[in-house]
């Protein structure tokens, strides 16, 4: 079934729940709008291509509870039979819930709810690990979730639509549908894997146009476009689990659809040295619109 035809079947539902819920964020996706900074759960058809809002804090991503929490969740099935959700410390403070907020928008699908013990539910968007809810993450799965946070996040509080493509084929789209004709601007790739353990978990490297991108729209931006891709993904949280990679034609290989493979050396310096970095072919690449570059990096000359 196409996205398309998936998202206009549940229009319907979408529909009967408009005002019993707050509203859409960017994308039609739950934003964090609220007055405390916390998330309103809604819920609509997934776009007809695939399209989120990066408005996930790194400092909630990134604590040092959430992370233990948010590596223990993908050990087991994320909900019961009954649709609750298991047990996790995420639902205890503001900032978890957001982050299991985001989490399942990335791993379910559209159809798919499941609920906390209080009743609040959280909803399903990109479907990266549907099968979450009967049983643990394997290893694929878990980067294609990864990937997909790593992406959503931003340093700067700014909720930018993102257009995502990747190889999964929940990021099947035509550029011929809109809105995708209207993300021009080529502007990350994000892998790994934040389940694992250890200090290093994502990945990053920016397209290498971004930069002379980046200075035709302000003259005060930086060289250093290091800077600029770890306080998206960082915030305050420095340091933080993501290294930088530089451009990604050092560390990418794109496939005919310029759907990258990705690997966290170089694969010059891997030739050179003898040492090979771990293979991803779970990589998220972005997109943004025009307008939307210079408020996804706000401080672009001011660092």
């Amino acid at each position: 079934m196409s996205i398309r035809s998936f998202a206009g079947g549940l229009l319907f539902v979408g529909a009967l729940m408009t005002g019993c819920i707050g509203p859409d964020g960017p994308g039609g996706l739950p934003d964090e709008r609220s007055a405390e900074g916390a998330a309103e759960m809604t819920y609509d058809a997934r776009m007809i291509v695939p399209i989120g809002a990066n408005g996930m804090r790194p400092a909630d991503f990134w604590a040092p509870a959430n992370r233990e929490a948010f590596k223990a969740l993908g050990r087991a099935a994320l909900a019961g039979r009954d649709g609750e959700l298991v047990k996790t410390p995420l639902l205890d403070t503001k900032g978890g819930r957001s982050v299991l907020d985001y989490t399942v928008r990335c791993a379910l699908s559209p159809d798919q709810v499941v609920r906390a013990p209080d009743g609040e539910a959280f909803h399903g968007a990109f479907g990266f690990a549907p099968a979450w809810t009967g049983r643990g993450l394997d290893v694929s799965e878990q980067r294609w979730v990864s990937a997909c946070l790593f992406q959503h996040m931003n340093g700067s509080g700014e909720h930018v639509e993102i257009l995502l493509g990747g190889r999964h084929p929940a990021l099947a789209y035509s550029r011929d549908e809109e809105p995708a004709a209207d993300f021009r601007v080529r502007d990350a790739t994000m892998f790994g894997n934040a389940f694992d353990e250890g200090a290093i978990v994502g990945y990053a490297c920016i397209d290498p146009d971004l930069g002379g991108t980046l200075s035709s729209l302000s003259s005060s931006c930086p060289l250093d476009l290091a800077l600029l891709e770890l306080k998206r993904l960082c915030g305050k949280v420095q340091p933080c689990g993501i290294a930088f990679l530089g451009p990604c034609d050092l560390s990418c290989v794109e496939d005919t659809n310029g759907d990258p493979t990705c690997y966290t050396l170089p694969p010059l310096l891997g030739s050179l040295l003898g040492i090979w970095g771990t293979r991803y072919s779970e990589t998220i690449r972005t997109e943004v619109r025009d307008e939307d570059l210079l408020p996804l990096y706000p401080g672009c000359g001011l660092l």
